[in-house]
Protein backbone atom coordinates (compact mmCIF):
# COMPACT_ATOMS: atom_id res chain seq x y z
CA UNK A 1 0.00 0.00 0.00
CA UNK A 2 1.62 3.53 -0.69
CA UNK A 3 1.17 6.52 0.74
CA UNK A 4 -2.12 7.52 -1.05
CA UNK A 5 -3.56 4.46 -0.36
CA UNK A 6 -2.35 4.72 3.40
CA UNK A 7 -3.94 7.78 3.71
CA UNK A 8 -7.38 6.94 2.23
CA UNK A 9 -7.56 3.31 4.18
CA UNK A 10 -6.22 5.96 7.49
CA UNK A 11 -9.23 8.01 6.37
CA UNK A 12 -11.93 5.25 6.51
CA UNK A 13 -10.86 3.76 9.78
CA UNK A 14 -11.57 7.00 11.74
CA UNK A 15 -14.51 7.66 9.41
CA UNK A 16 -17.14 5.57 11.34
CA UNK A 17 -17.98 3.12 13.65
CA UNK A 18 -15.83 0.28 12.20
CA UNK A 19 -12.83 2.32 12.39
CA UNK A 20 -12.62 3.01 16.13
CA UNK A 21 -12.38 -0.63 16.20
CA UNK A 22 20.40 11.78 23.90
CA UNK A 23 16.71 10.95 23.59
CA UNK A 24 13.85 13.23 24.69
CA UNK A 25 12.13 12.88 27.97
CA UNK A 26 8.37 12.84 28.50
CA UNK A 27 6.19 13.41 31.60
CA UNK A 28 3.91 10.35 32.06
CA UNK A 29 0.51 9.58 30.51
CA UNK A 30 -2.07 11.34 31.84
CA UNK A 31 -5.11 10.69 33.59
CA UNK A 32 -7.93 10.67 32.25
CA UNK A 33 -11.46 12.76 32.46
CA UNK A 34 -14.62 11.25 31.17
CA UNK A 35 -15.91 13.89 30.59
CA UNK A 36 -13.60 16.11 28.59
CA UNK A 37 -13.34 17.14 25.15
CA UNK A 38 -10.72 15.03 23.29
CA UNK A 39 -7.28 16.55 23.02
CA UNK A 40 -7.13 14.31 19.55
CA UNK A 41 -9.77 13.41 17.36
CA UNK A 42 -10.24 10.42 15.56
CA UNK A 43 -10.34 12.18 12.34
CA UNK A 44 -7.03 13.75 13.28
CA UNK A 45 -5.46 10.97 14.42
CA UNK A 46 -5.80 9.47 10.95
CA UNK A 47 -4.19 12.33 9.25
CA UNK A 48 -1.25 12.36 11.89
CA UNK A 49 -0.71 8.53 11.54
CA UNK A 50 -0.87 8.53 7.17
CA UNK A 51 1.74 11.72 7.26
CA UNK A 52 4.29 9.82 10.00
CA UNK A 53 4.31 6.64 8.34
CA UNK A 54 4.24 7.92 4.94
CA UNK A 55 7.15 10.64 5.46
CA UNK A 56 9.15 7.73 7.01
CA UNK A 57 8.26 5.45 4.10
CA UNK A 58 9.18 7.89 1.23
CA UNK A 59 12.68 9.21 3.27
CA UNK A 60 13.93 5.49 4.80
CA UNK A 61 13.46 4.40 1.13
CA UNK A 62 16.67 7.55 -0.14
CA UNK A 63 19.75 5.99 -1.27
CA UNK A 64 22.03 7.06 -0.24
CA UNK A 65 20.83 8.83 3.04
CA UNK A 66 21.81 12.23 3.24
CA UNK A 67 22.56 14.46 5.96
CA UNK A 68 18.82 16.08 5.52
CA UNK A 69 17.52 13.17 5.16
CA UNK A 70 18.22 11.56 8.02
CA UNK A 71 17.49 14.70 10.33
CA UNK A 72 13.92 14.68 8.53
CA UNK A 73 13.45 10.93 9.70
CA UNK A 74 14.32 11.80 13.02
CA UNK A 75 12.45 14.72 13.50
CA UNK A 76 9.38 11.83 12.86
CA UNK A 77 10.55 10.14 16.45
CA UNK A 78 11.20 10.25 19.78
CA UNK A 79 11.97 8.24 23.05
CA UNK A 80 12.74 4.90 22.35
CA UNK A 81 11.96 5.30 18.49
CA UNK A 82 15.13 7.96 18.25
CA UNK A 83 17.31 5.28 19.65
CA UNK A 84 16.74 2.59 17.92
CA UNK A 85 16.67 4.85 14.33
CA UNK A 86 19.78 6.66 15.12
CA UNK A 87 21.48 3.11 15.88
CA UNK A 88 20.06 1.91 12.72
CA UNK A 89 21.40 4.78 10.54
CA UNK A 90 24.97 4.59 12.82
CA UNK A 91 25.16 0.17 11.61
CA UNK A 92 24.51 0.73 7.92
CA UNK A 93 24.40 3.37 4.96
CA UNK A 94 21.85 1.50 3.27
CA UNK A 95 18.30 2.31 2.67
CA UNK A 96 16.12 1.26 5.96
CA UNK A 97 13.92 -1.17 5.76
CA UNK A 98 10.62 -0.78 3.50
CA UNK A 99 7.71 -1.13 4.87
CA UNK A 100 3.95 -1.30 3.98
CA UNK A 101 0.90 -0.46 6.47
CA UNK A 102 -2.58 -1.64 6.70
CA UNK A 103 -5.71 -0.24 8.46
CA UNK A 104 -5.45 0.89 11.91
CA UNK A 105 -7.31 0.73 14.44
CA UNK A 106 -6.76 3.76 15.82
CA UNK A 107 -6.88 3.74 19.94
CA UNK A 108 -7.18 7.53 20.80
CA UNK A 109 -7.69 8.62 24.81
CA UNK A 110 -9.89 11.44 26.07
CA UNK A 111 -6.88 13.24 27.74
CA UNK A 112 -7.29 15.83 30.75
CA UNK A 113 -3.85 17.47 29.83
CA UNK A 114 -0.99 17.11 27.72
CA UNK A 115 0.98 15.49 26.39
CA UNK A 116 -1.20 14.25 24.29
CA UNK A 117 -0.92 10.70 22.68
CA UNK A 118 -2.65 7.88 20.77
CA UNK A 119 -1.64 4.40 19.72
CA UNK A 120 -2.71 2.29 16.99
CA UNK A 121 -2.42 -1.52 15.90
CA UNK A 122 -2.00 -2.09 12.57
CA UNK A 123 -0.34 -4.65 10.32
CA UNK A 124 3.36 -4.21 9.06
CA UNK A 125 4.26 -6.31 5.87
CA UNK A 126 8.23 -6.16 5.11
CA UNK A 127 9.83 -6.16 1.47
CA UNK A 128 9.96 -10.09 1.81
CA UNK A 129 5.69 -10.23 2.15
CA UNK A 130 5.99 -11.24 5.72
CA UNK A 131 3.32 -9.51 7.80
CA UNK A 132 3.50 -8.43 11.70
CA UNK A 133 1.12 -7.00 13.62
CA UNK A 134 2.40 -3.64 15.49
CA UNK A 135 1.91 -1.11 18.22
CA UNK A 136 2.27 2.38 17.59
CA UNK A 137 2.21 5.05 20.45
CA UNK A 138 2.21 8.46 18.87
CA UNK A 139 3.46 11.73 20.73
CA UNK A 140 2.28 15.30 20.06
CA UNK A 141 5.33 17.75 21.32
CA UNK A 142 4.64 21.71 20.83
CA UNK A 143 1.69 22.82 19.12
CA UNK A 144 1.61 20.46 15.87
CA UNK A 145 4.21 17.79 16.29
CA UNK A 146 3.76 14.59 15.85
CA UNK A 147 6.52 11.75 16.44
CA UNK A 148 6.45 8.42 16.65
CA UNK A 149 7.68 7.04 19.89
CA UNK A 150 7.77 3.54 20.05
CA UNK A 151 7.34 0.49 17.94
CA UNK A 152 6.46 -3.09 19.20
CA UNK A 153 5.53 -6.30 17.43
CA UNK A 154 3.34 -8.99 18.85
CA UNK A 155 4.38 -12.23 19.25
CA UNK A 156 3.08 -14.82 16.47
CA UNK A 157 -0.13 -15.92 16.96
CA UNK A 158 -1.09 -13.07 19.62
CA UNK A 159 -3.48 -10.97 19.09
CA UNK A 160 -4.22 -7.82 20.75
CA UNK A 161 -6.73 -7.32 23.44
CA UNK A 162 -10.24 -5.43 22.90
CA UNK A 163 -9.67 -1.78 23.99
CA UNK A 164 -12.49 -0.81 25.90
CA UNK A 165 -14.15 3.05 23.98
CA UNK A 166 -16.75 5.24 24.84
CA UNK A 167 -20.26 5.39 22.46
CA UNK A 168 -18.15 7.89 20.48
CA UNK A 169 -15.19 5.61 19.38
CA UNK A 170 -12.70 7.22 22.21
CA UNK A 171 -10.28 4.73 24.58
CA UNK A 172 -9.62 5.51 28.36
CA UNK A 173 -6.17 5.85 29.33
CA UNK A 174 -5.21 4.69 32.69
CA UNK A 175 -2.60 7.42 34.92
CA UNK A 176 0.69 5.57 35.32
CA UNK A 177 -0.62 4.68 39.29
CA UNK A 178 -3.52 3.10 38.63
CA UNK A 179 -4.51 1.03 41.69
CA UNK A 180 -7.29 -1.21 39.38
CA UNK A 181 -5.08 -3.22 37.71
CA UNK A 182 -2.96 -5.87 39.05
CA UNK A 183 0.26 -4.03 38.33
CA UNK A 184 -0.01 0.06 37.88
CA UNK A 185 1.35 1.06 34.81
CA UNK A 186 4.54 2.80 36.47
CA UNK A 187 5.76 -0.53 38.13
CA UNK A 188 5.20 -2.95 35.01
CA UNK A 189 8.77 -1.89 33.62
CA UNK A 190 10.70 -2.34 37.00
CA UNK A 191 8.97 -6.03 37.30
CA UNK A 192 9.82 -6.66 34.00
CA UNK A 193 13.03 -6.24 34.23
CA UNK A 194 13.17 -8.18 37.70
CA UNK A 195 12.25 -11.01 36.04
CA UNK A 196 14.44 -10.62 32.99
CA UNK A 197 17.45 -10.71 35.62
CA UNK A 198 15.88 -13.08 38.49
CA UNK A 199 13.45 -15.30 36.78
CA UNK A 200 11.72 -17.62 38.80
CA UNK A 201 14.06 -16.36 42.09
CA UNK A 202 13.14 -12.60 41.86
CA UNK A 203 10.14 -10.97 43.65
CA UNK A 204 7.86 -10.55 40.18
CA UNK A 205 7.60 -14.62 40.23
CA UNK A 206 4.11 -14.97 39.82
CA UNK A 207 3.21 -11.67 39.14
CA UNK A 208 4.01 -12.01 34.88
CA UNK A 209 3.78 -14.84 32.93
CA UNK A 210 6.79 -16.78 32.05
CA UNK A 211 8.24 -15.95 28.36
CA UNK A 212 11.28 -15.84 26.61
CA UNK A 213 11.32 -12.16 27.49
CA UNK A 214 10.60 -12.63 31.22
CA UNK A 215 12.28 -15.81 32.78
CA UNK A 216 13.77 -16.77 29.19
CA UNK A 217 16.06 -13.55 29.47
CA UNK A 218 17.43 -15.19 32.89
CA UNK A 219 17.98 -18.58 31.96
CA UNK A 220 19.87 -17.14 28.91
CA UNK A 221 22.28 -14.84 31.44
CA UNK A 222 23.03 -18.08 33.46
CA UNK A 223 24.10 -20.11 30.49
CA UNK A 224 26.04 -17.06 29.18
CA UNK A 225 28.45 -16.70 32.01
CA UNK A 226 28.68 -20.26 32.16
CA UNK A 227 30.12 -20.81 28.36
CA UNK A 228 31.41 -17.40 28.79
CA UNK A 229 33.96 -18.29 31.90
CA UNK A 230 34.88 -21.63 30.17
CA UNK A 231 36.61 -18.89 27.42
CA UNK A 232 38.09 -16.72 30.53
CA UNK A 233 35.69 -13.91 30.28
CA UNK A 234 33.33 -12.41 32.99
CA UNK A 235 29.40 -12.21 31.70
CA UNK A 236 26.98 -9.78 33.05
CA UNK A 237 23.51 -8.37 32.23
CA UNK A 238 21.12 -6.01 33.84
CA UNK A 239 17.76 -5.06 32.93
CA UNK A 240 16.81 -1.63 33.99
CA UNK A 241 13.02 0.56 33.04
CA UNK A 242 13.88 3.62 30.64
CA UNK A 243 13.22 7.61 31.33
CA UNK A 244 10.77 6.99 28.53
CA UNK A 245 7.13 7.33 28.95
CA UNK A 246 4.50 4.71 29.88
CA UNK A 247 1.51 4.67 27.96
CA UNK A 248 -1.60 2.52 29.70
CA UNK A 249 -5.24 2.07 27.83
CA UNK A 250 -8.24 0.49 29.40
CA UNK A 251 -9.54 -2.62 27.75
CA UNK A 252 -12.45 -3.95 27.60
CA UNK A 253 -12.05 -6.87 30.71
CA UNK A 254 -11.09 -4.30 33.17
CA UNK A 255 -7.42 -4.73 32.66
CA UNK A 256 -4.70 -2.62 30.94
CA UNK A 257 -2.52 -2.50 28.03
CA UNK A 258 0.57 -1.06 28.64
CA UNK A 259 3.29 0.01 26.48
CA UNK A 260 6.65 1.00 28.20
CA UNK A 261 10.16 0.53 27.67
CA UNK A 262 13.65 -1.21 29.31
CA UNK A 263 17.45 -0.67 28.70
CA UNK A 264 19.22 -4.11 29.36
CA UNK A 265 22.96 -3.43 29.56
CA UNK A 266 25.70 -6.62 29.13
CA UNK A 267 28.93 -6.87 30.02
CA UNK A 268 32.16 -9.03 28.72
CA UNK A 269 35.11 -8.72 30.18
CA UNK A 270 38.37 -10.54 29.64
CA UNK A 271 39.07 -11.83 33.26
CA UNK A 272 42.53 -14.32 32.29
CA UNK A 273 44.68 -13.60 29.38
CA UNK A 274 46.16 -14.87 27.07
CA UNK A 275 43.66 -17.68 26.83
CA UNK A 276 40.61 -14.37 25.88
CA UNK A 277 43.17 -12.43 24.52
CA UNK A 278 41.75 -12.55 21.03
CA UNK A 279 37.88 -12.65 21.35
CA UNK A 280 36.07 -11.19 18.34
CA UNK A 281 33.34 -8.41 19.01
CA UNK A 282 30.13 -10.30 17.77
CA UNK A 283 28.83 -9.07 14.05
CA UNK A 284 25.95 -6.99 15.76
CA UNK A 285 27.80 -4.95 18.06
CA UNK A 286 30.70 -4.60 15.27
CA UNK A 287 28.30 -2.07 13.40
CA UNK A 288 28.56 0.34 16.04
CA UNK A 289 32.22 0.19 16.68
CA UNK A 290 35.05 0.42 14.66
CA UNK A 291 37.07 -2.22 17.34
CA UNK A 292 37.34 -5.64 15.56
CA UNK A 293 38.62 -7.33 18.95
CA UNK A 294 37.59 -6.52 22.57
CA UNK A 295 40.50 -5.35 24.58
CA UNK A 296 39.41 -5.33 28.41
CA UNK A 297 35.43 -5.12 28.19
CA UNK A 298 32.85 -5.04 25.72
CA UNK A 299 29.68 -2.62 27.12
CA UNK A 300 26.48 -2.92 24.71
CA UNK A 301 23.04 -0.68 25.85
CA UNK A 302 19.98 -2.59 24.09
CA UNK A 303 16.88 -0.75 23.91
CA UNK A 304 13.76 -2.73 23.72
CA UNK A 305 10.07 -1.45 23.58
CA UNK A 306 7.51 -3.82 24.83
CA UNK A 307 3.43 -4.34 24.84
CA UNK A 308 2.53 -6.11 27.91
CA UNK A 309 -1.36 -6.41 29.06
CA UNK A 310 -2.21 -6.20 32.43
CA UNK A 311 -5.52 -7.91 34.41
CA UNK A 312 -8.23 -6.39 36.45
CA UNK A 313 -6.40 -6.05 40.18
CA UNK A 314 -8.22 -9.84 42.28
CA UNK A 315 -8.59 -10.98 39.28
CA UNK A 316 -5.97 -13.94 40.11
CA UNK A 317 -4.00 -13.70 36.62
CA UNK A 318 -0.89 -12.86 35.73
CA UNK A 319 0.53 -9.83 33.38
CA UNK A 320 1.60 -11.23 29.99
CA UNK A 321 4.36 -9.82 27.51
CA UNK A 322 2.72 -9.78 24.17
CA UNK A 323 4.60 -7.39 21.83
CA UNK A 324 8.41 -6.33 21.86
CA UNK A 325 10.75 -4.93 19.37
CA UNK A 326 14.57 -4.01 19.91
CA UNK A 327 18.10 -3.59 19.32
CA UNK A 328 21.52 -2.64 20.23
CA UNK A 329 21.84 1.46 20.52
CA UNK A 330 25.03 1.58 22.43
CA UNK A 331 28.69 -0.23 22.35
CA UNK A 332 31.91 0.89 24.06
CA UNK A 333 34.98 -0.86 23.98
CA UNK A 334 37.62 -0.56 26.71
Amino acid sequence: MGLLGLALALAAACSGPGGDASPTRSPAAATPSPAAAPEVTLAEAGRVLAGVLGAGGVLGAATPHLDADRRNILEQTRDGQEALTMAAFNSSAEALPAYTWGTPELLVPRLAREPAWFAAIIDRRDDTGEVRTAVLTLVRQGEDDWRLSSTSLLDEGVRAPQVAKDAEGYATALGTEDQTVAISPRLMAPLHATSAEEGDRGFAAGLIEKSPHTTGYADEIAERRLDEKSECLGYDSIFAASNYPVHALRTADGGALVVYSLIRTTTRTIKVEPCASDVRIPPDARKLTSESFIRKELRTVETQQYVSTVPAKGSGRQAKVIGYLGGLTKVTVS
